[in-house]
């Protein structure tokens, strides 16, 4: 493949490693860009060094597939999908409901019965799926009486219209029943799970970068950013909107807003390019598509937008701290759990929090006006919190010591 290692230091093979534990990941996609996907391999870089032995399980052979191959991490290839209902969006969703959903079903049900005959040969201690939506490690677990972790990234209905079939109570009890775990990426995914005194659950923060990997630089170039996917639930026509306002009490500022990212769905891609032209702002904003050097973007940029109103965790608001970017977030979900966690932390704010469309326009205009410096004990103490909470090193210590917990019952 032409994708960059994801890995740091290279590539380092299995046989590396003395092997102390089996386990089996399912993941839900290849991307090598998002953040669960990030998550996944932090984990698994610091997992593997701790002696796990995975076997990872992909719906395709794109992406992080090939650059786990590489590797030698074994891998194997099923056909599944997110056990949830299609979309009812529109007319045509609607008349194709049952058949989509029958095939969800049908093709979830043969990748249940071969993950089975992988388990019979490959043996695990436990599966681990890394998202909420996918249930056929869950099912395979089951059958064979071995434990198995739910890794819940996403709230599912609030962020991603996802609704668990049969339906949402089905799911909850599922969690909840004997050799079934849960990490949840923040205090709010497990109080809306109704696990938060649940003794088989787990609040882990994600794993966002090794604690080395904070950096800072004072000479900021002059623009927004924004990065992560292109998706209605991300915020981005708000965002547009509000740096329009911007550029209507700023018309001389020479502050550009930057979108990094990109989304397979073009008809979305298409609305916010028509949006900027319609708002008049296509001469001040760059859509950069998928970029490798998002880092460098954050390390440089003078403020750092992060406009979804139900973020499961912000991975990339926690990235942006690392690199020494001032975080502008809506105050909402996991956003709001990293603000009032560096809050509760430092005892002053370390990003700035905003609750409307007026807020979010008042706060460009001010750190415009005022220049990046006047943030700089911000920036400073929100590296600390997340260097503290969000390294891959503290995350690793604590999926590997709840392994230890579930083994050891």
């Amino acid at each position: 493949g032409t994708e960059k290692c994801p890995f740091k230091g290279g590539c380092p093979k299995l046989s590396a490693y003395v092997i102390i534990m089996k386990v089996i990941f399912v993941t839900n996609s290849t991307t090598v860009f998002g953040g669960g996907s990030k998550a996944l391999v932090n984990m698994l870089n610091g997992l593997m060094e701790k002696g796990i032995e995975p076997l990872v399980i992909f719906p395709d052979t794109d992406g992080l597939c090939l650059q786990f191959k590489l590797r030698g991490i074994p891998t194997k290839i099923l056909n599944y999908r997110i056990a949830v209902y299609p979309s009812t969006k529109s007319i045509r969703d609607l008349f194709l409901f049952l058949p989509r959903l029958i095939g969800r079903i049908l093709l979830n049900h043969f990748a249940y019965l071969h993950l089975s005959d992988i388990v019979r040969e490959f043996k695990p201690d436990l599966i681990h799926t890394n998202v909420s939506v996918i249930d056929i490690g869950y099912k395979t677990a089951v059958k064979f009486g071995i434990p198995h972790v739910w890794h819940i990234r996403e709230y599912g209905d609030l962020d991603f219209k996802f609704y668990h079939y049969y339906n949402r109570n089905y799911f909850l009890r599922r969690l909840k029943r004997i050799n079934s775990y849960s990490i949840c990426i923040t205090k709010d995914i497990q109080r809306y799970n109704q696990l938060l005194t649940h003794p088989n659950s787990r609040v882990i923060y994600d794993g966002v970068l090794s604690e080395n990997m904070s950096f800072f630089r004072n000479d900021k170039s002059s623009y927004f950013l924004f990065a992560g996917r292109l998706e209605v639930n991300k915020g981005i026509a708000g965002l547009l909107s509000a740096y329009a306002d911007f550029r209507k009490k700023r018309p001389d500022s020479p502050m550009r807003l930057k979108i990094a990212g990109d989304t397979k769905i073009k008809s979305y891609s298409d609305f916010l390019h028509s949006e900027s032209d319609r708002l008049g702002i296509t001469p001040y904003v760059d859509f950069l598509g998928m970029r490798r050097d998002v880092l460098d973007l954050m390390a440089n940029t003078y403020l750092m937008v992060v406009p979804s109103p139900s973020e499961g965790f912000g991975f990339i608001t926690a990235e942006a701290m690392f690199r020494g970017a001032l975080v502008l977030g809506r105050d909402t979900a996991g956003t709001k759990e990293q603000f009032d966690n560096g809050l509760e932390l430092t005892g002053s704010e370390i990003g700035l929090r905003y609750h409307s469309h007026d807020e979010l326009v008042r706060y460009m205009c001010d750190v415009a006006d005022h220049g990046i410096a006047s943030y700089f004990p911000m920036i400073h103490k929100a590296q600390q919190v997340v260097r503290s909470l969000y390294s891959s090193e503290r995350h690793v210590e604590q999926v590997y010591d709840f392994y230890k917990y579930i083994l050891n019952k």
